[in-house]
């Protein structure tokens, strides 16, 4: 067993554990609470990652750990696991299913491993550096697309396009064939399976919201970036654009970078 599998392992067995919970959770009478800066958290949010910490320490003690809710662990060596496990709890408190656990790993802060879990309805992407990216049992590519008038594009919570990014939220809003809105981590792996061309999310994203998101993307064809074209890493923050083809990425960027 390869070193990347072991990985894999563990993190498919992360999101085993994540889904259980987070299944149960919605299902009960839901209690919301507010961090300070206004955000969501349910007990789903740390139970889940105080248990994915106990799980990651027990096998890989050296590695280190990001999480949303409990904050960095320094490592000993190369890896650290990035964490979010109620990506969108605004949604999951308010009993929507647009939510996800991301689990990743990131190799001298390259991510290298990302998963997708939605645990309603038991949907997962999986992507391991050089293996591709798996939906349930199968591989998956991105589209072809690169006609940006063509494209189907999904665009994050308008709340979230603040300062310099709302121009490039009013833009892409008047492109493309077809646009959802507030997609959230699903919406990624929806990309990564050529039902939608271009993902777009503004400045109030933080690592743990990006890492997982990268390997799914790039492993299925597509190409992901900040919004001046800048590779994405574990000190990644803010605004981010996937598309499923390069070409069709560029003239994102290019539109992006028109002045208001």
């Amino acid at each position: 067993m390869t070193e990347l599998d072991n990985l894999v392992a563990t993190a498919l067995d992360l999101a085993e554990m994540a889904a259980d919970i987070a299944a149960r959770t919605w299902r009960s009478d839901l209690a919301v609470s507010y961090k300070p800066d206004g955000s969501s958290l349910t007990e789903a949010d740390l139970s889940i990652e105080a248990l994915w910490r106990e799980r990651i320490r027990q096998r890989f003690p050296s590695h280190g750990i990001l999480g949303e809710e409990y904050g960095a662990e320094a490592g000993r060596s190369a890896f650290t696991w990035v964490l979010d496990p109620i990506d969108g709890t605004r949604q999951f408190g308010a009993g929507l299913l647009n939510y996800a656990s991301l689990i990743s790993v990131c190799r001298d802060g390259h991510p290298v491993l990302g998963i997708i879990d939605l645990p309603m309805p038991g949907a997962r992407y999986l992507a391991a550096e050089g293996r591709g990216t798996s939906f349930g049992n199968r591989l998956v590519r991105s589209g072809g697309q690169h006609d940006l008038s063509k494209a189907v594009i999904s665009l994050a919570n308008p709340d979230s396009f603040r300062g310099d990014c709302a121009a490039g939220y009013q833009t892409l809003r008047r492109s493309g064939r077809i646009r959802v809105f507030d997609g959230g981590a699903a919406a990624y792996g929806a990309l990564s399976r050529g039902l939608i061309d271009v993902c777009l999310n503004g400045n109030d994203l933080d690592a743990y919201d990006i890492c997982a998101l990268c390997p799914v993307v790039q492993e299925a064809g597509g190409t992901i970036s900040d919004w001046t074209g800048q590779p994405l890493s574990l000190s990644s923050r803010g605004a981010i654009v996937a598309c499923g083809s390069s070409g069709l990425h560029a003239a994102v960027l290019e539109q992006l970078s028109m002045p208001a």
